[in-house]
């Protein structure tokens, strides 16, 4: 039996951060991890706010000298060509104004390499099989097959799309959001535009809003290019997934000019259903982080953010706890999350109504309603002074109802 301060489930980002924040507390931290790193994984585009994160966790610099696509902003495109860019620069006087488009095999390891630099046992290789919450007890299994248990006295699950202790405790619940998929792949050769603009993330519309993509350009030249639909309107085609993203492109006029001397360097990949809910964020002696609580919808990049956030704020109350404090687990953790976590999801909501297109391409939006959207697609979505941050459905239908 192996002993430690905190285990955690999972290397990718929101565990990598919660560990780098336990490390320099001074906790003793393991992360088991099934995978070997580098490895392939979507959600590539991230909000100033994860830089907030990284830099309140000394990582800034890291990630800064990597010398990834600086990202400025989203640029909205029609069928017709219209551009809407978002600017995050023009935000509600937050300090960060750009993030950083990046390929996730490359970041989440400069992540997990930070954490061990700072002392973490990382185990690659290893599958979490049982979780005993009464003893805070972890067993896995390596990828020779070997038993290992593992005790601490605080488990943390950042285990992503596994979502590792949901499954094992009947935390997962159906979420709200109606299922889609993400059909993807990687290309070269595209128009990009000149200057700053380059490292704008492209969303564009299709067919009346019942398909989007994305448009992920990074700074060696090569770009992340996904359709996100929902099944049906994927499958009644009839088409191979490939056939169906060509044909996706074919018939914008956009897609069809900025892809017209591309290619694919990657296979064409398909993640089905992948919105995820669950019944609560924590229990006795463990709490859940990253994409193992709630995945909404890559339309606004939020996933990594809401990795960040929810690992920092996890690893500062860890922390307490450890340290004898009194934590409210409810009010400070998952209350706070869910803020956030409500803002997006209503901003996803009026996206796939196509209350946002409204918004978004109306001339007639005051400069305050401008730094408003703009600070929330940033990631700022717990800022209170943000016009959309409380009751953000009405406001919404208001400003929509007003434009109308």
């Amino acid at each position: 039996m192996e002993k430690c301060d905190v285990l955690i489930i999972g290397g990718g980002p929101s565990g990598s951060v919660a560990a780098c924040k336990l490390l320099n507390a001074g906790f003793s931290v393991t992360i088991l991890e099934k995978l070997d790193f580098p490895r392939f994984v979507i959600g590539e585009s991230l909000l100033p706010r994860c830089n907030q994160i990284l830099d309140e966790n000394d990582l800034i610099n890291t990630i800064e000298s990597q010398n990834y696509m600086v990202k400025g902003g989203a640029i909205f495109i029609n069928e017709e060509k219209k551009e809407q860019y978002i600017d995050f620069r023009n935000n509600l006087g937050q300090k960060w104004g750009t993030s950083f488009q990046v390929k996730r095999e490359e970041f989440d390891n400069v992540l997990l390499e930070s954490a061990k630099k700072l002392g973490a046992d990382v185990r690659h290789g290893y599958e979490v099989m049982a979780y005993d919450n009464d003893k805070n007890q972890i067993t896995a299994k390596d990828r020779e097959g070997n038993i290992q248990e593992f005790e601490a006295r605080f488990v943390l699950d950042a285990s992503g799309y596994g979502r590792v202790l949901p499954k094992l405790m009947d935390l997962d619940i159906p979420s709200d959001l109606k299922l889609r998929n993400a059909i993807f792949t990687r290309v070269k050769g595209e128009f990009r535009r000149d200057g700053d603009a380059e490292g704008f993330i492209d969303i564009v519309i299709h067919d009346d809003n019942q398909a989007w993509l994305w448009v992920i350009p990074f700074s060696d030249g090569t770009t992340s290019f996904g359709v996100v639909c929902e099944e049906e309107y994927f499958t009644k085609t009839g088409l191979s997934k490939e056939a169906f993203f060509d044909k996706v492109i074919s018939d914008h006029k956009y897609l069809k000019e900025k892809f017209e001397k591309a290619e694919k360097i990657a296979p064409v990949g398909i993640i089905n259903g992948y919105s995820a809910a669950i019944k609560k964020m924590y229990g006795k002696g463990f709490a859940l982080s990253g994409n193992a609580t709630e995945f909404l919808d890559p339309v606004f990049s939020s996933g990594v953010t809401l990795a960040l956030e929810s690992s920092n704020k996890v690893a500062e109350l860890i922390i307490k706890e450890l340290k004898g404090e009194k934590v409210d687990w409810q009010k400070d953790y998952e209350d706070y999350m869910m803020i956030g976590i409500n803002v997006f999801r209503e901003f996803v909501y009026a996206w796939y109504e196509g209350k946002l297109r409204k918004i978004f391409f109306s001339a007639h939006k005051s400069e305050k309603i401008q730094q408003s959207i703009s600070s929330i697609l940033s990631g700022y979505v717990w800022d209170e002074n943000n016009y959309f941050v409380k009751d953000t459905r009405q406001k919404i239908d208001a400003l929509v109802s007003m434009i109308e």
